[in-house]
C-alpha cells in the first residue's frame, strides 16, 4: 500500500517530537534523582555532625545547584544557610583539631604515636600516616605502601576511616606456617620463570607483583604487615631452607616492614639451605 507523503512526514515529525520530549523528561528525572540524593546525603551528614563533609558536598555539587537556581527549584535558601553554618563550624573544628582527634582516637583504641604533631600524625609505629590540610579542609591517610584515603577532615570521620583500615590490615588472622609456605611457592615460581636456581636473591617486588596477579584480593600493605609478623614470630624455616630478607637503599623498589622488623627497606628475598 502506498501511504501519502504528508502522512509519513507528519509521523516522522511526531516521532521526533516524542523523542525530544522523552529525552527532556529523562534529563529532568535524572536531575531530580541527583537532587534527592544530595538532600538525603546532607541530612545524613547533619545527623553525624560532619560540617567539613557538608561543605565539600555542596562545593562538589555547584553545577547542580546552579541549575536549581536557574530553574527556580525550591531549597536554595536552605542550602545557602546550611553552607554558611557548616563553614563556621568547620573553622571552629579545625582550631581544636589536635585535641579532638586525640580524644576520638583514644575512644576507639587508636593511640597516636608519641611523635605525632599537627598537622602530621601517625599510628602503629608510623605504619599509618595522617596529614591534615587546613587550607583545603582535607585529611590524607596513607600507609607504607601509599595513599589509602582523602576525606574531609571531620574528626569522627577520620577516626572511623583509620579504624577501618587498621582492622583490614592488622586484625586478620595470621598463620605463619601457611604464609611462609605461600611465600616459598611464589618465590620458586619466580625463580623458575627467570631461569634461575633455588637460592637466588629475587627482588621482593617481583614476588608481590606475582601474588597480585595470582592471589585473590591481594593487597601489598597486608602482605607487608604479614611479612613483618613472620619476621617477628616465625617460623622462618621450611623444607630444609631458611628465609633471608636482604636490604636495599632503593626505597622505590624496596618495602618497609612494620615494627621491630622495619629497620630498613627490604629489597630482596632468598631461601638458603640450612
Amino acid at each position: 500500500m502506498d501511504y501519502p507523503a504528508t502522512l509519513l512526514d507528519s509521523m516522522r515529525q511526531r516521532a521526533a517530537e516524542a523523542k525530544e520530549a522523552a529525552t527532556a523528561l529523562r534529563a529532568q528525572a535524572e536531575e531530580a534523582s541527583q537532587i534527592e540524593k544530595v538532600w538525603a546525603d546532607l541530612l545524613g551528614l547533619v545527623d553525624r555532625d560532619w560540617p567539613l563533609h557538608i561543605v565539600h558536598l555542596i562545593d562538589r555539587q555547584s553545577s547542580l545547584l546552579k541549575n536549581m537556581r536557574l530553574s527556580a527549584r525550591p531549597g536554595i535558601p536552605e542550602l545557602e544557610q546550611l553552607y554558611r553554618l557548616a563553614k563556621e563550624s568547620s573553622k571552629a573544628l579545625l582550631r581544636q583539631f589536635p585535641r579532638d582527634l586525640e580524644q576520638a582516637c583514644q575512644a576507639k583504641g587508636l593511640p597516636l604515636d608519641p611523635e605525632s604533631r599537627h598537622p602530621r600524625y601517625s599510628f602503629d609505629q608510623r605504619f599509618f600516616q595522617l596529614e591534615v590540610d587546613e587550607q583545603k579542609g582535607i585529611a590524607r591517610l596513607s600507609d607504607n605502601e601509599g595513599n589509602l584515603a582523602q576525606i574531609p577532615a571531620d574528626v569522627a570521620a577520620i577516626a572511623e576511616r583509620v579504624e577501618a583500615e587498621r582492622k583490614r590490615i592488622c586484625d586478620r588472622r595470621f598463620d605463619g606456617k601457611k604464609f611462609l609456605k605461600a611465600l616459598r611457592t611464589h618465590y620458586l615460581a619466580v625463580v623458575k620463570k627467570e631461569a634461575q636456581q633455588d637460592g637466588t636473591s629475587i627482588p621482593i617486588r617481583q614476588i608481590t607483583r606475582r601474588m597480585g596477579k595470582n592471589v585473590k584480593r591481594f593487597r601489598t600493605d597486608e602482605f607487608i604487615f604479614d611479612l613483618s609478623r613472620l619476621v617477628d614470630q616465625g617460623p622462618l624455616e621450611i623444607e630444609g631452607v631458611r628465609l633471608d630478607l636482604q636490604q636495599t637503599k632503593d626505597t622505590n623498589q624496596g618495602i618497609l616492614l612494620h615494627g621491630k622488623a622495619g629497620r630498613g627497606y627490604i629489597g630482596f628475598i632468598v631461601f638458603r639451605r640450612v
